[in-house]
């Protein structure tokens, strides 16, 4: 198989059968936030995305190195932070050097980056023996599903909110919860194929 079409497949299976967000919850709490103001959602999209795919090819580089792959998990998972955490200051570093950034941007940059999402996806890809091009579809599938899931909460959203039959006490919060978890059981269905 080529290399173009492993990146899609793989990107392709994490937006849709193995969707980080509903099924291993990671990142939902940022997307439920994202879903009341969705006109922010691209640009936060767009980082996660930057990050997840980074982060992932880098760890899966790395793995490649045989002292590196013989290391434990938590081994693993403390080099996923560390680079996650390098990617980060040298985009910062970048942001700083070649843009005029506002403090809004600065701050999606941050929650992009340390988005429980971006430390899943090298994490999964490194359980899952994913190569560097399978990396990189894990990552920008796992941006792609993040979008996903926040489009799908905020057309809940609205449905929720327009029914005047719920009681009083299912409305808001608990309606919310109640619908993400159905999401999520619909995503785990989807998983199991």
């Amino acid at each position: 198989m080529s290399v173009f079409l492993r990146l899609i497949s793989t990107a392709l299976y994490v937006m849709l059968f193995q969707n980080f967000i509903f099924n291993g919850g990671y990142g939902i709490s940022e997307a439920i936030r994202m879903s009341a103001k969705p006109r922010q959602l691209l640009p936060l999209a767009l980082f996660i995305t930057y990050f997840s795919t980074a982060v992932s090819a880098v760890c899966a580089l790395l793995d490649t190195v045989p002292q590196i792959h013989a290391i434990s998990e938590t081994l693993h998972a403390l080099m996923f932070s560390g680079v996650l955490l390098a990617v980060y200051l040298l985009t910062m570093i970048a942001v700083k050097v070649y843009g005029k950034v506002t403090p809004r941007t600065v701050r999606r940059i941050g929650i992009a980056a340390f988005n429980t999402l971006v430390l899943a996806v090298p994490l999964i890809s490194y359980r899952s023996a994913f190569t560097v091009y399978e990396a990189v579809g894990a990552g920008i599938g796992a941006g792609v599903a993040f979008v996903i899931a926040v489009l799908l909460i905020n057309a809940g959203l609205k449905r929720l909110d327009a029914n005047e039959a719920m009681p009083k006490c299912f409305k808001g919060t608990p309606a919310l919860f109640i619908y993400t978890a159905l999401l999520s059981l619909a995503f785990s269905g989807f998983s199991v194929l």
